[in-house]
């Protein structure tokens, strides 16, 4: 599984293949080193290799994350790609954001290049429709096109998990976004002479500006932190004063949302936390058009103050306004933002924020140190917060039961947990997630550009084989993005794909679309005529 697959060929997309000027391209299949991480890297290999014998001719190329995610998201310049991706809180506000026509451009989040212009009003009114049967059919009707279009699909649905050394570390508590979520991190306990929470990720962190970042799971870590949100949701799924910057809201009409601040509260350098603070993030972040938060600037049209009341006055009617905008925009100080004029661009390295950890140091390559936020109203238990910079999992698995570090912020599934996983210091953690390893195909790609061909792809997707060798019966089979955790907003009748042979099935989809498959390669329609 380690080797290459396809590694033949030019180190891109090309028009020639082997030199048939009939066959579709060459396509590019963009692969994490073994070492970041080695499941996902040995999962990749092996599709490449089923997309080979589908007729596909696929290289598959490794890239160091943050070269990898700028190719892929920003430059487009991939065929193929997969890596974890999660919902949220809420299945439906990402779905505009992956999916809608208006938001494929660089950094946009539609980096598949997907256009539906039908389906399009559909992605942004649900996001608008206060009645939850008339939004989960929206819902559903959304699932069952992408799931038949499929510019994404899920390999496998991913668990959230936690490994643990539970000699100095307990009191998880589940939460569907994640055991990062304020909820699960202010619940934990540790024990050790330093009280400190110790993890480790692979790779530097590359920012610590809130607003300028691309929603790299890594970051959003600390963020969620750092960071008050007006409303917080509890692992019920409900909005919860006890969580929030905001303790009342109310909802005069469907257009308006009014939110009392938190008195007393103060940022992280002392100066006080205002509704001034409120109003000045939320327009701020209309203003320069943050891309991060295009779903949410784009509902609002006007924002206001009276006392402790801030008022939100939305373009069009808001459905789960809390999930799908009061939870997701982070407050920022307006005496540390107001004099940045490119926000998305601004370097920050000494983030100043209101939430229960605050920053310590930044050793760039090296770790970071956050710190408890005594004066928050709900404090984390222990006294620091440290991740270092560990590329080589072995490493990490070796300090982890020795205690030098105590938990793995995100655990990944592979050979490492499996065979630690029973060791008597270790701790497991898991509950049902809010995402997937995703299949993504670049439709702006020539035979990409058709479905018929992604979907002999998506049938080609040797999803058993991956979940039972590789990621040892953690995971579970991906079918459907809004997986069956969202409960009634999963749709069970999407379209399946992974017949008992997927190789044959796909390359019948090829066939009866047009295509030809000679030499064990796909043909352009019509090229064998």
């Amino acid at each position: 599984m380690t080797a290459l697959a396809g590694c033949s060929g030019s180190d891109g997309d090309n028009n020639g293949g082997s030199g048939n000027g009939n066959e579709l391209p060459q396509y590019s299949y963009l692969n994490n080193p073994a070492n970041y991480n080695p499941a996902r890297h040995d999962a990749i290999n092996l599709i490449g290799d089923q997309l080979n014998n589908l007729g596909l001719n696929t290289n598959v190329q490794v890239f160091e994350w943050g070269t990898l995610y700028t190719k892929i998201t920003e430059e487009f310049d991939y065929s193929f790609a997969t890596w974890s991706r999660g919902l949220g809180i809420d299945p439906g506000r990402r779905m505009a954001e992956q999916f809608h026509s208006s938001n494929t451009g660089k950094g946009g989040g539609n980096f598949t290049g997907y256009s539906n212009k039908d389906l399009d009003p559909t992605l942004m009114k649900q996001l608008q429709e206060a009645d939850e049967q008339k939004r989960i059919d929206m819902l559903h009707e959304i699932q069952a096109t992408i799931n038949e279009d499929v510019p994404m699909h899920p390999i496998v649905q991913m668990p959230n998990i936690v490994a643990f050394n539970n000699q100095q570390v307990s009191g998880w508590t589940d939460h569907l976004v994640g055991y990062y979520h304020m909820e699960p991190m202010t619940n934990v306990e540790v024990n050790n002479s330093k009280n400190e929470l110790r993890g480790a990720w692979a790779e530097t962190l590359g920012t610590l500006s809130v607003l300028g970042y691309n929603n790299e799971t890594k970051l959003i870590h600390q963020f969620e932190m750092l960071y008050d949100k007006l409303v917080r949701i509890n692992s019920d799924l409900e909005a919860d004063s006890e969580l929030s910057l905001a303790t009342e809201w109310e909802r005069p009409d469907d257009t308006t949302v009014r939110y009392k601040l938190r008195e007393g509260h103060k940022w992280h350098d002392g100066e006080d936390l205002t509704p001034e603070d409120v109003k000045f993030t939320l327009e701020y972040i209309k203003e320069n058009k943050i891309p991060l938060y295009s779903t949410q600037w784009e509902m609002y049209d006007s924002v206001s103050v009276d006392g402790q009341w801030i008022t939100v006055n939305f373009t069009d009617p808001v459905g789960p306004v809390h999930k799908v905008f009061s939870n997701q925009i982070p407050i920022v100080p307006r005496h540390k933002w107001e004099s940045r004029s490119n926000p998305a661009q601004a370097s920050v390295n000494e983030p100043v924020g209101s939430g229960p950890l605050q920053f310590d140091y930044w050793d760039k390559g090296s770790e970071l140190s956050l710190t408890k936020y005594e004066d928050h109203w709900r404090p984390v238990k222990f006294d620091r917060r440290i991740w270092r910079i560990i590329p080589e999992s072995s490493t990490v698995w070796s300090l982890l039961k020795k205690g030098d570090l105590n938990y793995l912020p995100y655990t990944r599934i592979g050979k490492q947990l499996n065979d630690n996983q029973d060791q008597g210091n270790i701790g497991v953690k898991s509950s049902p997630g809010d995402g997937w390893w995703h299949f993504s195909q670049n439709t702006r790609k020539k035979g990409l550009d058709d479905k018929a061909v992604r979907q002999a792809a998506v049938h080609a997707l040797p999803k058993q084989a991956i979940n039972q060798q590789i990621m040892y019966g953690f995971a579970e089979e991906g079918w459907n993005l809004i997986g069956e955790s969202f409960g009634k907003f999963s749709n069970p009748d999407v379209k399946k794909y992974q017949e008992k042979d997927g190789i044959a099935a796909g390359q019948k989809v090829l066939e009866d679309a047009g295509y030809s498959i000679e030499n064990g390669k796909v043909q352009a329609k019509g090229s064998s005529e």
